[in-house]
């Protein structure tokens, strides 16, 4: 099944469009509790939903039931809370003291790294009088955030003498190359992340939920899944890498689209664009489209990059500019308002955010992430899945 097809579908009024098919989306998700039965499932919808809008994207993981969702930072969860999304929301990344009390007022779980944290955390709890949701973060091997696995019962013990005012949900860490193709670092990351957490075991305490797995590790190490997971470029229906491709069918679910906004013929000799990086070596016809690196469309792929006009490739001719791109389709044919797809599908062609990263030296992930705001995102295929967006 493709997802995203060739028809127009984005609103007239639009130049350009990030159409995003919800039914991928969701085709997405059931892959994720195919490989991973049982598992309470953190949706990860940091940077703006890796590109898909956070609100919508939230809004229908949150319908299709998932238990969390996962941001980076306080004021993508506050962004979910304004809109009305009342389910469970983790935000995985740092914080300072002096924003600990929008995530007690808005009911938003935090990641705790280190003691001192945790006593900032305790004592704001107190203040409120409210019990606050925590999340206890171990660095097993990234050297990102996280107390060392080896200091970790530290932590652990913390949290336990402060949990009046704190219930602590999960631990968890982040694996630092579980796509990779050789497996040894991450198997070394679990083993690490097991053993610190069997202080529970050792105080003959209830272990809190724990988690390691990302779309990676969901993928391809069945072991790793223990208590949740963390799915994220999976969902949108991207690999992490080529190792976990044979492992499941995923549908990409954004298309990148801009309409033709001038057609021209450049004649021979003549260049095009800042910089005269291309000259035409005959007549040719050039258009116009209203996507740059300003949209997110990168700078790099002048005089490299293609798109799909019609179901056929054509490049990308001179420099790419801040609002606007030149595609060179020789002797073709072209109408102002017609469709290109810059990622997508037309025809029997398709070009990937997978295809832009090879070219640019990068991974899918900063391709989608940085399509920019000012292109409206479109959705297709909606509907309400198991729950409603309070469940």
């Amino acid at each position: 099944m493709n997802c995203i097809t060739g028809e127009n579908i984005a609103d007239l009024y639009h130049r350009s469009a990030a159409v995003v098919d919800l039914a991928c989306i969701s085709h997405n998700l059931q892959v994720v509790r195919e490989k991973a039965p049982g598992r309470k499932i953190i949706a990860m919808v940091k940077a703006n939903a890796y590109g898909h809008g956070l609100v919508r994207v939230a809004e229908h993981l949150a319908s299709e039931g998932v238990d969390y969702l996962g941001t980076a930072f306080v004021e993508e969860a506050l962004e979910l809370r304004r809109a009305g999304i009342t389910i469970p929301i983790i935000t995985s990344g740092p914080f300072s003291r002096f924003q600990i009390g929008l995530f007690i007022e808005n009911n938003i779980d935090l990641t705790i790294a280190s003691v001192d944290a945790l006593q900032y955390i305790r004592e704001a709890a107190e203040f409120y009088k409210k019990r606050v949701n925590i999340h206890l973060k171990v660095d097993t091997g990234m050297m990102r955030i996280g107390i060392r696995y080896t200091n970790a019962r530290k932590l652990f013990a913390a949290a336990l003498e402060g949990e009046k005012y704190l219930n602590l949900v999960s631990i968890f860490s982040h694996f630092a190359n579980s796509d990779n193709q050789d497996l040894g670092f991450a198997q070394l990351q679990l083993e690490r992340f097991l053993e610190a957490t069997r202080f529970f075991a050792h105080e003959h305490r209830p272990s809190p939920l724990l988690q390691i797995a990302n779309s990676a590790a969901i993928l391809r190490m069945e072991e790793s899944q223990l208590d949740m997971i963390r799915p994220g470029i999976m969902l949108y229906g991207y690999h992490p890498s080529p190792a976990t491709e044979s492992q499941a069918s995923l549908q990409p679910a954004l298309s990148l689209r801009a309409k033709i906004m001038y057609f021209k013929v450049v004649l021979a000799g003549n260049s095009v664009g800042y910089g005269r990086t291309w000259t035409a070596p005959q007549n040719c016809r050039v258009v116009t489209i209203p996507v740059g690196y300003g949209d997110g469309y990168p700078r790099a792929l002048s005089n490299k990059g293609q798109v799909l006009l019609r179901g056929q490739r054509y490049p990308v001719r001179g420099s790419v500019c801040m609002d606007q791109t030149m595609i060179g389709i020789g002797a073709g044919e072209a109408y102002i308002g017609e469709e290109v797809q810059l990622i997508g599908r037309q025809g029997g062609e398709v070009i990937t955010a997978d295809d832009l990263a090879a070219q640019l030296g990068t991974i899918s992930y900063e391709v989608l992430t940085n399509i920019s705001a000012r292109v409206p995102r479109i959705y297709v295929n909606e509907h309400r899945g198991r729950n409603n967006l309070s469940a």
